[in-house]
């Protein structure tokens, strides 16, 4: 038998985690899709990117035996409705049964779902009492549910456990402990990305751009793969961070972070076909640098950013186009980039902290300078030599400090 949990895992916690398993005992479930979703239609809220919160459910259910984690939803443009989940599930996975796990407090809510009476009809719904609830109440919120709506409803026994998301968040926007709150290795990787940091930059982004970003990154998702989309995530919330220092476009900054990468898995053949075609449009820069498998990257995901958003934008374009090496003409968006791809929360680079320091402080020239010696001393210790475009853009910042 199979079961569905879905949610938005904003962060994924213990309260989800023991959910999980009471369910797989309790229900006798053979398996469990985990699934995060991708937009939800009630959320009032900023939800945080897909890839984060995927992330964490990844970490926090990964030695929890016959679950797994689906990206079904996120995968999928638009607003996100459990019914056509559910049927489509149903049909490509052959079930003939699924049942679905929600909290006792979805019983009083069930009118308000996008239909309830078909949805009910396809699936078992299975509903955690918590330790503390009363029990017999519960159940009488599910013999009414069942008449009202002809269906199953199934209840499952799990403890108390005094935790929410949104408690969670409020407790990480104030650099408070979440110890003891989510798992282990859920909390090590909040603490390295920090989605929850309130001056992250998002927070500034108007509604209307931060939507934009949304739908670019699920339209992005399946270029990508999850460690690929989780360091386009921290440099699109890094850039956004740098954005407003430097008089720049918080959103544009975003969105230039998100896609950078857009065609760095795509094979060499596609890559090199991308690149040329930027460099036949007129774009910014030398065709020689297609020589260099360090930047045919850039100069390709600049061309599929362009498809992906359905609109020309020359600064974001030459921006990502050398992100990777740098140019020696540079403007504002593209030093962001170039920054926020380095020294992003998911890096590990040495004088990392002395090159974010510089560049919060305003003190953009300084931290280019800074980041090229870094990369500069990162390829010798490979044996590299850094790209000609890079030595011809740090002459243009030697004499900061």
């Amino acid at each position: 038998m199979t079961g569905l949990f879905g949610g938005t895992f904003d962060p994924f916690h213990l309260g989800h985690r023991a959910l999980i398993r009471h369910a797989m005992t309790g229900l006798g479930l053979d398996r469990l899709l985990v699934m995060p979703v991708g937009r939800p239609p009630h959320k009032s809220r900023r939800t945080t990117l897909a890839a984060y919160r995927f992330e964490m459910v990844r970490l926090g259910t990964e030695d929890l035996e016959g679950v797994l984690v689906s990206d079904d939803e996120i995968r999928r443009p638009g607003l996100d409705y459990t019914y056509h989940t559910v049927l489509r599930l149903k049909e490509e996975l052959a079930l003939d049964q699924l049942v679905l796990l929600a909290g006792s407090d979805v019983l009083p809510q069930l009118g308000s779902w996008h239909r309830p009476e078909d949805l009910l009809t396809e699936v078992t719904l299975a509903v955690a009492v918590r330790g503390g609830e009363d029990r017999d109440e519960v159940a009488e919120h599910a013999a009414r549910a069942e008449a009202r709506y002809q269906s199953e409803i199934r209840l499952f026994d799990m403890p108390a456990i005094d935790l929410s998301a949104s408690r969670i968040r409020e407790t990480l926007e104030s650099d408070g402990d979440i110890s003891g709150m989510c798992p282990d290795r859920v909390i090590d990787f909040i603490r390295q990305y920090r989605p929850y940091q309130a001056d992250g930059g998002f927070d500034a982004m108007k509604e209307s751009d931060w939507q934009t970003l949304l739908d670019l990154e699920e339209r992005a998702w399946p270029y990508l793969t999850q460690a690929r989309r989780l360091h386009a995530a921290s440099v699109a919330q890094y850039a956004a961070r740098l954005a407003p220092l430097y008089g720049q476009d918080i959103g544009r900054a975003a969105r230039a972070g998100l896609l950078h990468d857009l065609a760095k898995e795509l094979p060499r053949d596609r890559q090199e076909e991308l690149a040329a075609r930027y460099f036949e449009q007129g774009g910014f820069g030398d065709p020689l640098a297609l020589q260099s498998e360090d930047l045919i990257h850039g100069p390709a995901s600049s061309v599929l950013a362009t498809e992906l958003t359905g609109s020309k934008d020359p600064g974001l374009e030459r921006a990502v186009a050398w992100h990777s090496t740098a140019h020696p003409v540079m403007e504002t968006l593209g030093e962001i980039l170039f920054l926020a791809d380095k020294i992003a929360y998911d890096r590990p680079f040495g004088r990392l902290e002395e090159i974010r320091h510089l560049a919060e402080s305003g003190r953009l020239a300084a931290a280019m300078k800074r980041c090229l010696e870094e990369v500069f001393e990162a390829l010798a210790r490979q044996g590299k030599e850094p790209a000609e475009y890079s030595l011809q853009a740090y002459e243009n910042y030697a004499g900061e400090e």
